[in-house]
């Protein structure tokens, strides 16, 4: 049932309902939650804003976890993390990346190993609102690095691969009277990594875009329901698979988080992350299915 609500057309029909209903709300009611790469933001791609801190203080830190059906071929995939903030400005953290096997005798080598450690920083460069100007976005900038990754490189040269990505994002709530509001976001990233280290490296450093909407919706003044969905450009080439080529990313996602302070937020989602990269190479990943958790300890 998951799966048809959010992979038909009747998707669009629903985000627009609901965002129609959206109340006038803060950026953060969104929830703060962390990505599969470890830093505050949607499955795959960051935002602007960082895990809250009070001034020149660190916070009591953020753990998450996310675990991804991604089919018979690539197999699944579980990552922890931990994210600590200072000052409301910078955020930096740690991932570790789990895998288990495909069942594909011919594609799932490409796949078949353990995950890789993840890396990552960001500092907020300009403050949503700054200026006392409505619609100025937050702007951040950061970084991720991913060591031991295995993925496609491991099975051909028998090691593994450092890759990563410098990025730079901005993002606003948007509102429009008192009914309708949305979560705007979106940025370029240079990176060497294909599929976020999932797909192995690149045969270089690319500019690839990302953006993602998403529609906090308040309940009895306790939690947000947001949809969100969330576009994530890939580089064209994979490093040691010649002709094969990955798309960009869709991806589907509903969150729950805990309002005001969004202490502990829920994500569920799908996405359309890869079918026929090349002649007879079909990963079959183009209805993953998500689920992650995140906790904030402290206040």
């Amino acid at each position: 049932m998951f799966k048809k609500t959010f992979t038909n057309g009747a998707r669009r029909t629903v985000f627009f309902a609901l965002a129609i209903l959206a109340p006038c709300i803060q950026n953060t009611a969104f929830g703060q939650a962390l990505t599969m790469d470890g830093q505050s933001g949607i499955f795959l791609q960051p935002w602007a804003d960082v895990v809250p801190a009070a001034p020149r203080k660190f916070n009591a830190p953020t753990v998450s976890f996310h675990a991804v059906d991604a089919g018979p071929v690539a197999g699944d995939y579980i990552n922890v993390g931990v994210e600590e903030g200072y000052g409301n400005w910078l955020e930096f953290g740690y991932t570790r990346s789990n895998h288990t096997d495909g069942g594909d005798p011919t594609i799932s080598p490409l796949f078949n190993f353990e995950g890789m450690n993840i890396f990552n920083v960001k500092a907020k460069i300009v403050p949503a609102g700054a200026h006392k100007l409505k619609y100025v976005p937050a702007v951040s900038i950061g970084g991720v690095l991913r060591t031991n990754d295995p993925f496609v490189v491991q099975f051909v040269q028998h090691k593994n691969a450092t890759n990563g990505d410098i990025y730079g994002v901005a993002t606003e709530l948007f509102t429009f009277g008192k009914k309708f509001a949305f979560l705007g976001t979106g940025g370029v990233r240079g990176t060497n990594a294909q599929k976020y280290g999932y797909g192995g490296n690149t045969l270089g450093w690319e500019a690839r875009y990302f953006a993602g909407l998403a529609f906090p919706i308040p309940i009895k003044g306790k939690i947000v329901v947001a949809p969100a969905f969330e576009i994530n450009q890939e580089p064209r080439y994979i490093k040691y698979v010649p002709g094969a080529h990955f798309p960009t990313d869709l991806i589907y996602a509903v969150r729950v988080s805990r309002y005001p302070d969004s202490k502990w937020t829920f994500d569920v989602g799908t996405g359309h992350l890869g079918a026929t990269l090349a002649p007879g190479l079909n990963i079959k990943v183009n209805n993953a299915i998500a689920i992650a958790a995140d906790y904030r300890f402290g206040h």
